[in-house]
């Protein structure tokens, strides 16, 4: 088994991380576009990653993930500075972090969000950050057994999925597929930012093909990602 960091402590550093990046943006760069959500500029998807926190505390889960729920968490900070919105997050820190010591799945969940956004921001500043972090392997602990229901749930034939120590599949016996790589390219392909060429492209054993539709729940980019 792994010896990682608690999830709270993941969350918590990264969290850090991206208020001190949302900190440092000028103006005119807190205003530009995400590739990965075209719809937001930056300023609106940390306003998005701080209503997440916002909701979890307040137990306002009922249309978790619908985009009416995740609109509001722009909608109402559209009057907030970006100085601010990080004002609120650091705010909520103590009250989140205390949950994640009693139910570490929040932090798990809500940390496989931020560092999916954190890293489409990097993005859309044309920087690149580190790709191989205790953020990023959690993210997957969320994404890589989401694939793998996705897979099951569909009829598909077993699949597994590995990176490094980190091994699932979507169900019992020999996978007809095996799909390999690191933590950061699978995290990127199962939260919609790798187009199905790319995905293809990825080190598969087996037939590829009927994975594809599954690979992401929100869908895929038609274009290929370049970051």
């Amino acid at each position: 088994m792994m010896n990682r960091p608690a999830n709270t402590d993941v969350y918590a550093d990264l969290r850090t991380e991206m208020i001190a990046l949302g900190r440092s943006l000028t103006a005119a760069e807190a205003e530009l576009r995400v590739p990965q959500s075209p719809a937001w500029a930056i300023r609106d998807v940390i306003a998005h990653v701080v209503g997440i926190v916002d909701d979890i505390l307040s137990d306002n889960l009922a249309d978790i993930g619908a985009d009416s729920w995740t609109e509001v968490h722009v909608s109402s900070r559209a009057d907030k500075t970006l100085d601010q919105i990080c004002d609120e997050w650091s705010a909520l820190a103590p009250g989140f972090d205390a949950l994640g010591e009693v139910n570490p799945v929040m932090p798990m969940r809500a940390g496989a969000d931020l560092i999916t956004h954190y890293h489409d921001v990097l993005q859309a500043l044309g920087r690149q950050g580190d790709r191989d972090t205790a953020a990023v392997r959690m993210g997957l602990e969320r994404y890589g057994p989401f694939f793998c229901e996705r897979a099951e749930h569909a009829g598909l034939p077993v699949v597994r999925v590995e990176a490094g120590p980190q091994v699932w599949q979507s169900g019992d016996g020999e996978p007809v597929a095996v799909l390999t790589g690191s933590a950061f390219d699978l995290l990127r392909a199962f939260s919609g930012r790798r187009s199905a060429a790319q995905i293809l492209s990825m080190d598969w054993t087996g037939d590829a093909e009927p994975y594809v539709t599954v690979a992401s729940p929100y869908g895929l980019p038609l274009e290929d990602v370049s970051e």
